[in-house]
């Protein structure tokens, strides 16, 4: 449970930059320290100036008021604002205010007040709250800032896990769900969540090394194992553990969510003879501000660029669609041996996809989700596979019974599915 902190805040701001501030007046000051809960007007109000990451105000922190946290201990700032206009940026910043040490939030224009958590990992190394103009297009962001305070969580700064251990072999459901709620904690909770019940139920694991004989084969796998999860790559790093499960299964049909440069494609159609299909967004995937993940690389012409340079397009059917849209009646009397879910990755594009997968996937066939990685550093250095662990631990029940194996492959960032035969 977080607990506050008081006196950690300077009472004034530092103005930037030539923002036009006005604070409130002395009176008003007394009675607020007085008497909190009295007084509802705006801390400050401020008009940024124009320029795109335009520093406009920043706050203080008093480095004595942290000296009673532990060493484990997370510091979050909680602000509370309403933006008349523009964008802002709300971030935790170094001493000489020239590194953030924390991600920054963003709040835009809306009539109603809005709360952000800023989770700071490390607190020794926070100098200041920022506030700061993001808004493009040379505007200017207006706000009030109603309200901000400091809370302590204890033993907040790490999380671990009974899987990150080679003795455990499984991943309890309920221990899952507790590293999921401190990673959506550091991410201020950035997906709506649903709630499920407590459950005996564990998740396999199957380490990387034993993958050959589940699936039957005597070729060895050898991977990345030294390299952090946090920093892990689908090309460098899972590639070769997909390429093998690809090689192992030998589908004749494919389906993928999300293409991509058409990487996941390539690999396939290198592995196998299958021919394949596979759906993008024809812009891309984006955030919930609508703005581009992989910038130009997720749209146009770059979609499926690999697949097509590496020769491959003859045996590749590009869908461009929201998956969500995706109509899978012509799929269902002719199923896929093997689908692979790399798409959207918030929960409910995760679940809308596995819930399409499932519908097209043969008898006996393999289903394979990319960026599932129960990692707790990557879960909150991430945002893909937070999304894909919320929506595996929201479905577990439903989707687990329609595998005869679901393990997650230790070490990786993929989670696997063996149909029933």
């Amino acid at each position: 449970m977080a607990l506050q902190i008081r006196g950690l805040f300077a009472h004034q701001p530092q103005v930037h930059n030539g923002s036009q501030v006005r604070l409130p007046s002395g009176v008003s000051r007394f009675i607020r320290n007085a008497v909190p809960w009295a007084v509802g007007g705006p801390l400050v109000e401020a008009e940024t100036a124009p320029e795109q990451w335009s520093y406009a105000l920043s706050y203080p922190l008093h480095q004595d008021a942290m000296r009673g946290l532990a060493s484990g201990d997370a510091l979050i700032v909680e602000c509370k604002l309403l933006v008349h206009k523009g964008d802002l940026g709300i971030g935790v910043v170094d001493a000489d205010q020239s590194s953030f040490v924390s991600r920054e939030g963003t709040v835009h224009a809306s009539a109603q007040p809005t709360t952000v958590r800023i989770w700071v990992r490390e607190p020794a190394k926070a100098g200041h709250v920022l506030f700061r103009n993001i808004a493009a297009d040379a505007k200017t962001t207006h706000f009030e800032l109603l309200s901000i305070r400091a809370l302590v969580m204890p033993g907040g700064r790490e999380c671990h896990a009974s899987w990150s251990s080679l003795a455990n072999s499984s991943i309890p459901l309920d221990e899952l769900r507790r590293v999921l709620a401190w990673a959506q904690a550091t991410w201020d909770r950035p997906f709506p969540e649903h709630p499920t019940p407590s459950t005996s139920a564990a998740l396999k694991i199957v380490d990387v090394e034993m993958l050959p004989s589940v699936l039957g084969r005597s070729e060895t796998l050898v991977t990345s194992q030294d390299k952090s999860l946090a920093d892990w790559k689908m090309e460098t790093d899972d590639g070769p553990i997909l390429d093998y499960l690809w090689r192992s299964i030998a589908p004749r049909r494919h389906l993928e969510f999300g293409t991509w440069e058409g990487f996941g494609a390539t690999l396939v159609a290198r592995a196998t003879e299958a021919e394949i299909w596979t759906l993008n967004l024809p812009g891309g995937e984006t955030n919930a501000d609508g703005e581009t993940l992989y910038s130009s690389t997720d749209s146009g012409q770059f979609i499926g660029r690999l697949y097509r340079e590496a020769g491959y397009d003859a045996r590749v059917h590009q869908l461009l669609c929201d998956s969500r849209e995706f109509d899978t009646r012509p799929f269902e009397t002719s199923p896929f041996d093997t689908v692979l879910i790399d798409g959207g990755h918030t929960p409910d594009v995760v679940a809308s996809d596995t819930a399409k997968a499932l519908r097209v996937l043969k008898q006996g066939g393999a289903c394979v989700w990319h960026d599932f990685c129960p990692d707790p550093d990557a879960l909150s250095h991430n945002l893909a596979p937070l999304g894909v662990v919320q929506a595996v631990v929201e479905n577990f029940e439903d989707w687990s019974v329609q595998f005869e194996q679901l393990f997650w492959v230790r070490k990786s960032w993929i989670l696997v599915g063996l149909g029933r035969r």
